[in-house]
């Protein structure tokens, strides 16, 4: 639950993407891949315009719909990299 804490403010967006061993075995890791070069940022950080906070979080507890990402307080299952650019482009929007 560590991983809970902020040190400071994240961006609007949190992106909080489950890496444990299910995840990984539904495809997170290509997902992680293209989030980090899409968003130009590691785990730990935030984007230069304070959009979107990129971190890991061990189990989300959306096994059975892996790959998993908590956004802000919203469960995005069964993701693609087609669906991670829609649900960027329209955060983006807001």
């Amino acid at each position: 639950f560590y991983t809970m804490y902020q040190l400071k403010p994240p961006g609007r967006h949190l992106l909080q993407v489950c890496t444990t061993l299910s995840c990984q075995l539904c495809g997170t890791t290509p997902l992680v891949e293209h989030l980090k070069k899409r968003l130009g940022i590691d785990f730990g950080q935030t984007t230069p315009d304070g959009a979107f906070t990129l971190v890991d979080v061990q189990c989300l507890g959306a096994c059975g719909e892996a790959p998993v990402i908590q956004i802000n307080d919203d469960y995005y299952t069964d993701l693609t990299v087609g669906d991670l650019d829609e649900i960027l482009a329209r955060l983006r929007a807001l």
